[in-house]
Order: structure tokens, then C-alpha cells, then sequence
């Protein structure tokens, strides 16, 4: 395993992490704000899908940035 796939696995994780994090973040944000005692729960469907974007979003930036180091790096 080269320097790269690790590179690859870490940021992998930190984009679920991110993921999980501004999933619970907007869910919250609007229980906090919006929702008020009595009412049914609103569906999370729509905040897992912007957690999920936001950590996809962060994934590929970081994708991005490994794949423009690899060809300088094998070139030393």
C-alpha cells in the first residue's frame, strides 16, 4: 500500500465523519428552530442526502488534490 491509498482511505474517512457531522447539524438546526413540541418529526430523508453531498463534495476536492500530487511525486 503506497502513500497515495492511504491518502485515499484517511480522507475517506474524514468525508463520512463530515458527512455524519453536517448531517446531524442541519437535522438539529431545524428541530432547534422550526419544529416545535407535538408535532411529528419532519423526515430526514432530506438531510441525509445534503450530509451525504457535503461529505461526496469533500471526498472529490480531496480526490482532486491527490491525483495532482501523485505524477509530481513519482517523478522524484
Amino acid at each position: 500500500m503506497n502513500e497515495r491509498d492511504k491518502k485515499i482511505i484517511e480522507h475517506g474517512f474524514w468525508a463520512l465523519m463530515l458527512a455524519w457531522f453536517s448531517y446531524m447539524f442541519f437535522y438539529q438546526n431545524l428541530l432547534l428552530y422550526r419544529w416545535h413540541r407535538g408535532l411529528p418529526l419532519p423526515s430526514r430523508l432530506p438531510f441525509m442526502i445534503a450530509g451525504i453531498l457535503v461529505g461526496l463534495a469533500y471526498f472529490l476536492y480531496r480526490w482532486d488534490r491527490i491525483t495532482e500530487e501523485a505524477p509530481a511525486s513519482q517523478k522524484s
